[in-house]
């Protein structure tokens, strides 16, 4: 067992970042999609770069607490097979820096209050946000992952989301 880090750290690594910020970069790139668009169309209202700015940081938000959400609450679940693994088996759970429950409660936390975060802009966002928690932990993590192969193909429907709710926060605030 390696040195315990700090609690923020374990909490970041039971995010799994590095996934995240790969959903992230492709809700941004439907945030920009969309204000160029709808930049390029003088009919369609005026959209700042300001409003830019406001929906990329709202989405990477909330996005990044619902995915990180998510992620933990798979490490809860994962907690049996992720000490047989070279892969998983540094993570916080296994190595004992942070109790199951410990961690499912942060994971559900912060899952609920990203989707959330998603309300006051459209509540379509909110719905795929809490949609994208919901079916990668019990349709990808609960159910498929341990029965089939198929389980990333069909598992990706919720990886799939994020530019779908990017484009959701920035068509929130266009004039039509």
């Amino acid at each position: 067992m390696s040195e315990k880090p700090g609690i923020v750290t374990v909490y970041l690594q039971l995010m799994k970042l590095r996934v995240v910020i790969l959903l992230q970069i492709t809700a941004i790139c439907a945030i920009i999609a969309h204000d160029l668009m709808v930049r390029s169309d003088s009919i369609s209202g005026d959209r700042t770069w300001l409003d830019t700015l406001e929906a990329c940081v709202v989405t990477l938000l909330g996005g990044t607490l619902a995915a990180g959400g998510s992620n933990a609450i798979n490490m809860v679940y994962d907690k049996d097979i992720d000490p047989g693994m070279s892969r998983t088996r540094t993570r916080p759970i296994p190595n004992g820096w942070i109790s199951p429950n410990h961690a499912l409660v942060f994971g559900i936390i912060i899952a609920l209050l990203g989707s959330a975060i998603f309300i006051p802009f459209h509540w379509k966002a909110a719905f795929w946000s809490i949609f994208s928690v919901l079916f990668y932990v019990f349709v990808y993590t609960i159910w498929l992952k341990r029965r089939t192969p198929q389980n990333i193909v069909i598992g990706g429907i919720a990886g799939s989301t994020p530019p779908l709710i990017g484009w959701i926060v920035a068509s929130a605030n266009t004039i039509p």
